[in-house]
């Protein structure tokens, strides 16, 4: 039965997932649905890029905290500098990190071709994001890592001749750990998810089409159709309610992530 509803939960999991898997459909952003071809072409261009958005940016924070994490317990000093440096940028707020990671490349944005604005624009808030998850991200893989070492086996693989080094890298390829990164995953694409969205949300409501980020986000298209809910135009409610559906759903797959390891931490 348990078996099950893994099964069951997965399957949720790649049903709510779906609207990222659509994107990439080719001639996707083409098709007739009955809503305007401008509007849906948006849509299929925002999730796709939001897509790139999350897999690049678990990708090179989840690579720079393996490495943060390695380096905090094998070295304490670097430990110790890692985390003064992570409280200081947790502690302030993301919006405002994205919005100083954007501000020196503002001129470039408006000044090059779309493409271009594009890349550029997707470059500097995949660092934005990542900046903004590696605090948690690198303590929530320190911390476990940490404790294996020094609470379990530190003794008896030192007595095997394993340098420190190697003992890290063994435990970080132990199933405990591999539980602890695809949490530390999941935990990266949620808020990477939820800061693009409400990024996007706030420069479309303030500056509009003219603001920054370059690059096509829900957050935004939800902000640029918000108006709708006070006057419903022929139907046009839907296309502020389809985004907002889309992004609950992708969010819920990413909680279902996170409750799942939740639940096998706690029978283990």
């Amino acid at each position: 039965m348990k078996k099950l509803f893994e099964i069951l939960g997965m399957a949720a999991v790649v049903v709510m997932l779906t609207p990222f898997l659509f994107a990439w459909v080719p001639g996707a952003g083409e098709w007739s649905v009955g809503l305007p071809a401008a509007y849906w072409h948006s849509l299929v261009t925002s999730f796709r890029q939001l897509s790139i958005t999350l897999a690049f940016t678990v990708f090179v924070a989840g690579a720079v905290t393996v490495v943060l994490g390695y380096c905090s317990i094998l070295w304490p000093v670097v430990g110790k500098t890692t985390a003064a440096v992570l409280d200081a940028v947790e502690s302030i707020p993301a919006i405002l990190v994205a919005l100083f990671c954007y501000a020196p490349v503002a001129v470039a944005l408006a000044s090059n071709s779309a493409s271009t604005s594009t890349i550029l624009s997707l470059s500097v808030f995949i660092f934005a994001a990542t900046l903004t998850t590696l605090p948690e991200a690198v303590r929530g893989v320190a911390l476990p890592l940490g404790e294996l070492y020094h609470r379990k086996y530190s003794v008896s693989l030192r007595s095997y001749g394993f340098t420190r080094g190697r003992i890290l890298a063994v435990l970080l390829n132990s199933k405990d750990m591999r539980d602890v990164l695809r949490r530390t995953a999941a935990v990266i694409l949620l808020k990477t998810l939820v800061l693009d969205c409400s990024f996007s949300f706030i420069i479309q409501v303030g500056m509009g089409a003219n603001g920054t980020p370059a690059h096509t986000s829900p957050g935004g298209l939800i902000a640029a159709w918000r108006m709708v809910l006070l006057r419903d135009i022929d139907g046009s409610r839907v296309m502020f309610w389809l985004p907002v559906i889309l992004l609950v759903m992708v969010s819920f797959a990413f909680l279902l992530l996170l409750g799942q390891d939740k639940q096998k931490e706690q029978h283990t």
